[in-house]
């Protein structure tokens, strides 16, 4: 699947603060700590973050167009009913980030330690996650559209109420997989993950 890339240009400028303002554009974070700090309702175009900390950060309903994270620290992070278009995170670390409610279009999670995020109720399209770590991450009741799953670690991943139809899991990791036995159609998966998948059946495979 081909995604639309963030369009940034080369020309931004560097901050390593963050300036107190609402809207933000053609920016460079450089390693800012950002812990702990209320960030709500913020808008976010053409910008990077670049080996920023994040734990604990609150971007409620906030926006980021065109925007990368690159090596950031996100843990604990909330996006509640944020909205990401054309967003890339590379090489970051999700693990317990909050993105209940949260609309992503056209964003790439890439090499990304996203254990125990929480996607649930998310709308995405045109998303992909590839070679992340989503053990006991949270899918539930989420819309997919156009969402691809590449060589992902997905033990004990929660996916409850979301269809699964149409989605490729080969390359991934699923054991422990937790859903509804209807959003398991149309699912394409090999024939070991098929037989892992029908102890949700009962059945004993011999």
């Amino acid at each position: 699947m081909k995604l639309e890339q963030p369009r940034i240009p080369e020309d931004l400028t560097e901050y390593f603060e963050l300036p107190d303002e609402d809207e933000f554009e053609l920016c460079l974070f450089s390693e800012i700590d950002l812990s702990h700090e209320t960030l709500r309702s913020r808008e976010f175009q053409q910008c990077i973050f670049r080996k920023c900390t994040l734990t604990d950060a609150d971007f409620y309903r906030s926006g980021f167009v065109d925007c990368v994270f690159d090596h950031c620290d996100l843990s604990r992070c909330s996006m509640e009913n944020a909205v990401c278009q054309r967003v890339r995170f590379d090489t970051c670390r999700l693990t317990g980030a909050d993105f209940i409610k949260t609309i992503l279009r056209s964003t790439t999670l890439a090499q990304c330690k996203a254990d125990y995020l929480n996607l649930s109720e998310a709308k995405m399209e045109h998303v992909a996650f590839t070679s992340c770590n989503m053990t006991e991450a949270a899918i539930e009741n989420a819309a997919l559209k156009a969402v691809s799953f590449d060589e992902c670690e997905m033990t004990r991943l929660n996916v409850f109420h979301t269809s699964l139809k149409g989605l490729d899991l080969r390359t991934c990791t699923l054991e422990g997989l937790m859903v509804n036995l209807p959003d398991l159609r149309g699912l394409i998966v090999t024939p070991l993950q098929a037989a892992d998948l029908a102890k949700l059946l009962g059945l004993v495979i011999k």
